[in-house]
């Protein structure tokens, strides 16, 4: 019996450790994937600024601006992300944004950072789509 019992326990801690080992290789199933679920993946909220008087017209309260639109330029574009969703791959996405499927490069080269090869490419994965 307690042969029996060592091999119990012995098999149990492996089950255990290959679980853990194998939930920390798919990011997509952490808990805070499970929580937000795939049909929220694409969104985020903004922030919300503290409204203050326009800085080109001090003695006007009546035009209010946030300190969001005040550090951002408006010659400046805001770069567009994406979210990458499973079974993704970057000639795909590619396709979605630009109409073809040889722009993938120009996806990979301004996202170095983030992909470090293109088979590297995970669900969750968040990516600048350059213009």
């Amino acid at each position: 019996m307690p042969k029996d019992f060592k091999i119990g326990m012995l098999v149990g801690l492996v089950v255990v450790i290959g679980a853990g080992l194998w939930l920390s290789m798919h990011p997509s199933l952490s808990a805070r994937a499970r929580i937000t679920g795939p049909e929220n993946a694409g969104a985020e909220q903004e922030p919300i600024g503290r409204p203050s008087i326009a800085p080109n017209r001090p003695d006007s309260p009546d035009e209010i601006v946030t300190d969001n639109e005040q550090k951002q330029p408006k010659d400046a574009e805001i770069p567009k992300y994406h979210i990458v969703q499973d079974g993704e791959t970057l000639s795909g996405i590619s396709y979605k944004y630009y109409g073809s499927e040889n722009q993938w490069q120009k996806i990979l080269d301004t996202n170095r950072n983030v992909i470090k090869d293109v088979k590297d490419l995970r669900p969750g994965m968040k990516i600048i789509i350059p213009k």
